[in-house]
């Protein structure tokens, strides 16, 4: 199978199930007779933009991102719902920026912030659920800390 079609195949997947783990779309991508590992899923869903969103019945469920390749001003509200919160000022650390978000998700808000604010960006650490952003500046940094609380603020 060529890549665009797995990952064609991963997208209606995705629209058309509730699927809360990457193991669980293992499986299902597995009774389509594709058997992946891991590593490549991962690699896949960041390309395709898939995120974590809540679900209808409570638990956060993979979607698809409404703008996975373009800037996010403003964002895409799957994008936005995602950021769950952003450090004030810390003394000594005043280039820095702490993001918790929705597990699962900081890959994409990495590329995003990455995208939109490169040239104040020093570097941006990423795990499951939360990014060290390390600004240029103090300046760099309040700017991007005022466009992210924005974004968590804007009305729909």
């Amino acid at each position: 199978m060529k890549k665009s079609e797995r990952l064609e195949l991963i997208k209606k997947i995705v629209l058309t199930n509730e699927i809360e783990t990457q193991h669980d779309l293992l499986e299902l991508l597995a009774a389509e007779g594709l058997r992946l590992t891991q590593a490549t899923i991962s690699r896949d869903m960041n390309e395709i933009g898939i995120i974590k969103i809540p679900s209808s019945k409570g638990p956060y469920i993979y979607g698809i991102s409404q703008d996975s390749h373009q800037s996010v001003s403003p964002p895409p509200k799957p994008i936005k719902s995602t950021i769950l919160s952003v450090s004030q000022h810390t003394s000594g650390l005043e280039h820095m920026l702490y993001l918790t978000v929705v597990p699962g998700n900081s890959r994409l808000i990495k590329r995003f912030l990455l995208e939109d604010f490169s040239e104040l960006i020093f570097s941006v650490l990423a795990d499951d659920d939360s990014l060290l952003l390390i600004a240029k500046d103090t300046a760099a940094a309040d700017t991007v800390r005022q466009k992210v609380e924005n974004w968590m603020t804007e009305q729909d």
